[in-house]
């Protein structure tokens, strides 16, 4: 099965306060497909802990066309694509019965050695991946870099609760969709949902101590980093309205 398609019911429960499908849960769709679609090929989460490894990301990306309604059915399709240098890219489709774009994603995974917590190298899970370069690869090849902008920044302490964290024993990547959200807040947010982000991870963000949140502004235009103790743990960048 090179494409993994499936169809959802999109509720309230999707949504931020406007009515608007939140970032953090684009994401979360777009990481537990992979993972699905991933164990259906042979390289789960199961299948790559036996191997002292995890799947983790690296950036991540996308881009919305148009917001779904409460009932809609979504359509939702992912694929592989071939790996490049350690990383290993995952293209995402969502659209309406009828076919109506509504949003492209595209992952950049890495593989994680659980004991010493760097890159691994499993030459054999490369050779799993399908053959999909006839299939379409939404905004690009891999995912962007994250674009920061320069000028006045508001900045945040964000504390790290029991809910950020997750079985893997580290924050989960989807949760900046969240911290961006609220360093955006509903003033900025409200007739602007955030059409176009791009995430690139720098390090592991553990347990322990709060992280500095740093958000710059642009007209529809904004990045965020996260730091701490001066080190850089993520960067995201994007543009708000429809």
């Amino acid at each position: 099965m090179r494409e993994l398609s499936e169809r959802f019911l999109f509720t309230l429960s999707l949504c931020d306060r406007f009515g608007y499908w939140l970032p953090s849960q684009i994401l979360m769709m777009m990481q537990e497909m992979g993972g699905r679609h991933g164990h259906m090929l042979g390289f789960g989460r199961a299948e790559m802990l036996a191997r002292n490894a995890v799947w983790v990301l690296a950036r991540n990306e996308y881009r919305l066309h148009r917001l779904p309604e409460p009932g809609d059915i979504i359509v939702a399709r992912t694929h592989p694509g071939q790996a490049r240098r350690g990383l290993y890219p995952r293209y995402h489709t969502f659209e309406l019965e009828d076919g109506t774009l509504l949003a492209e994603g595209i992952g950049g995974w890495t593989l994680c050695d659980t004991t010493t917590r760097r890159m691994a190298s499993l030459p054999e899970i490369a050779a799993l991946m399908p053959d999909t370069n006839d299939l379409p690869k939404p905004l690009g090849s891999f995912p962007a870099a994250v674009e920061m902008l320069e000028g006045e920044t508001v900045e945040a302490l964000r504390e790290l609760r029991y809910c950020d964290v997750d079985v893997n024993g580290h924050v989960n990547n989807t949760r900046a969709g969240d911290w961006i959200c609220d360093m955006l807040g509903p003033e900025r947010l409200k007739g602007r949902p955030v059409r176009h982000l791009v995430i690139n991870y720098s390090r592991e963000i553990r347990e322990g101590d709060p992280v500095d949140l740093s958000l710059t502004l642009r007209d529809d235009r904004f990045s965020m980093a996260c730091r701490r103790d001066g080190e850089l743990l993520l960067c995201c960048g994007g543009e708000l309205g429809l």
